[in-house]
């Protein structure tokens, strides 16, 4: 019988290293439609305390599925803040991770320098994370890897 992974179940997300250990995960889900009233009530206000310019330039040129694009963003920031332990605060604010795509367009965890000091002082070593959003709600998974 083949395993979930292999029957195509489940969203791909990236391999685990025999040997690796999960030392944190965090997971959020976040409504679409919220993040665009947000983002066109507030003009560029929201998007810089938010999102990365990076990540903002990625969602706007996805037209009219940038507003999933942010929603997923946004679960992203919230699962990585969760998986910390922390929440958004003092030790982590939203700008301080970031989510772009590789060339095959799988996503890439960018951390700031004071990110990368939380995650290590986590246990952590590396970030994993998967994305995944339909019209109305976006979600995103974040674990820590040792």
């Amino acid at each position: 019988m083949d395993t979930p992974e292999e029957s195509g179940i489940f969203p791909a997300f990236p391999p685990i290293p025999a040997g690796t250990n999960v030392v944190a995960a965090g997971i959020d889900i976040e409504s679409a439609a919220r993040v665009r009233r947000a983002l066109e009530r507030s003009g560029t206000v929201f998007a810089e305390k938010v999102f990365t310019p990076e990540e903002t330039a990625l969602c706007r040129s996805r037209g009219n599925a940038q507003w999933a694009s942010f929603a997923a963003r946004w679960a992203a920031k919230e699962a990585f803040s969760k998986a910390l332990g922390t929440g958004v605060g003092a030790e982590f604010s939203l700008t301080d991770f970031g989510v772009l795509c590789d060339e095959r367009g799988a996503p890439v965890p960018q951390l700031s320098a004071r990110a990368e000091k939380a995650l290590r002082e986590r246990g952590g070593a590396r970030v994993l994370i998967s994305l995944t959003h339909a019209r109305d709600v976006a979600a995103a998974i974040v674990l820590f890897v040792s």
